[in-house]
């Protein structure tokens, strides 16, 4: 029985026209994530910024949680509704919508005057990137070449810290550049506007999901996209039919499953009930390991350990994210040689390693005070605090 591995195209994907055209669409749909990452970051950036405190009033407690949340608020709304659009009006169509929603949001949300405008901008932010990471990563699955699937959509997480690090950087630049300028953190929040603009043009002359074309009944449009992208051209090339003839079976096994069963199916039996523990188990503690103080509140923490210049703060907020780009990068997924658990193990080690610089940082800052004021050493920060920062 013939296999893919009997089709597959095993040369240079760069040497392949249809590859490299196909590569570089995907790459723009990889910036999804650094959208994301962008716009996950700028309120950390923000926060060490002089004019944005002042403008603002200085934000703290349950206002700044409010700030930093909001987007979130945007999200959980939308979430129920992004898969029915994608597969409705189709991935390119949803991540255009997605990118639109998110240029609106953050022009509203430059030109905020008060805490109340800035959370509604940010709430509307949400859900544009609610739409984006509902398609993007499901398109590049969908149109990625079978041997280049994995490590494209591994690396498309990898990707938010593209745009975390541009967030941080930016931040410096007009903290440095533009001070006493209301655009000094005006100018942050515009520029996520750029790369969505971008992708929101470009994702409009890219090829749409062939499996989501054939689910569509429009066929010959699906194997004309597999034999120019896949085949350079070649439409009675065996990979074609092959991946078309898996797409059909796939879609044919899919309807089968939604006639007998339902989400309720998740609970019904004693293994996928432990699948669903795990699953929630690892969305949980991803988010309860004390990650948020750093992705979230790291200027008023810095504050609190004596860190008071806020160019300092902007450089050790821009280098916390390369940092995570490179840890990001090393440990990618199965794809690049490392399996889940090892991968996951890698992870809790980094944001250990994390939580110990941070507790250094605040025991030489509390070292030095104690010696130049002749008082007791006193730490701000607890360690059972940062459980895995």
């Amino acid at each position: 029985m013939e296999t893919i591995a009997d089709v597959i195209y095993t040369g240079p994907w760069w040497r392949n026209k249809g590859l490299r055209t196909l590569n570089l669409f995907i790459i723009f749909v990889e910036l999804a994530s650094a959208i994301n990452g962008y716009d996950s970051s700028v309120l950390n950036g923000l926060q060490i910024l002089p004019e944005f405190k002042k403008h603002f009033n200085s934000p703290d407690g349950s206002t700044l949680g409010f700030m930093s949340a909001s987007q979130n608020f945007g999200g959980l709304v939308m979430l129920p509704i992004a898969p029915y659009i994608s597969d409705g009006f189709g991935r390119n169509r949803a991540l255009t919508l997605g990118c639109f929603t998110i240029i609106g949001g953050v022009i509203l949300q430059a030109l905020a005057t008060t805490v109340g405008h800035f959370i509604a901008s940010r709430c509307i932010v949400g859900v544009g990137i609610c739409l984006i990471q509902n398609a993007a990563p499901v398109l590049i699955a969908e149109l990625a070449y079978p041997t280049q699937r994995g490590t494209l959509t591994a690396l498309y997480n990898t990707m938010w810290y593209f745009g975390s690090i541009i967030s941080a950087w930016v931040c410096y630049a007009t903290l440095r550049t533009l001070p006493g300028s209301i655009w000094e953190w005006r100018i942050p929040c515009l520029l996520q506007a750029a790369p969505a603009l971008l992708v929101g043009i470009i994702v409009l002359f890219m090829p749409n999901s062939p499996r989501w074309l054939v689910a569509k009944g429009r066929d010959a449009e699906a194997i004309a996209i597999l034999s120019k992208y896949h085949a350079n051209g070649r439409e009675r090339d065996p990979l074609v039919y092959f991946t078309y003839g898996q797409i059909r079976e796939a879609l044919a096994i899919e309807r089968e499953i939604n006639q007998t069963t339902s989400y309720l199916t998740l609970f019904k039996t004693p293994g996928n009930l432990r699948r669903m523990r795990i699953v929630f188990a690892l969305g949980f503690f991803s988010q309860w390991s004390g990650n948020g103080l750093i992705s979230f509140y790291l200027d008023p923490v810095l504050e609190n350990v004596g860190v008071t210049v806020p160019s300092t703060r902007a450089l050790i907020n821009g280098g916390i994210q390369i940092w995570c780009l490179f840890v990001a990068v090393s440990t990618r997924g199965p794809s690049g040689g490392e399996n889940r658990s090892t991968s996951t193990l890698f992870d809790v080690q980094r944001r250990n390693g994390r939580r110990l610089c941070l507790l250094d940082v605040d025991d030489r800052v509390m070292d030095n005070k104690a010696e130049s004021t002749g008082g007791e050493r006193v730490d701000c920060i607890d360690a059972d605090l940062l459980p895995g920062v």
